[in-house]
């Protein structure tokens, strides 16, 4: 498993990274997309509860696990 500061890094280079790529994206939305990414990677599911195991923020696992299925319902994305 990735400790979570070198997990934090991960989602920061691949957030700069799709930026770079999508300019019309809010840079917010990338790092969401990134955090969901490496969530998935990590979790090897596409459950949003288990998905939300696996990132790093001050919130509540029901929360993240919100942010995650909006994620994954974005129509722009």
């Amino acid at each position: 498993m990735i400790r979570p500061s070198a997990a934090r890094s991960h989602v920061d280079t691949l957030a700069e990274y799709l930026k770079e790529r999508l300019p019309h994206h809010r840079r917010d939305t990338l790092r969401r997309v990134a955090e969901v990414l490496f969530g998935i990677l990590q979790a090897e599911s596409t459950l949003h509860r288990k998905i939300a195991l696996h990132i790093d923020r001050e919130a509540t696992p029901a929360s993240i696990t919100r942010m995650v299925a909006r994620t994954f319902h974005e129509t722009n994305l």
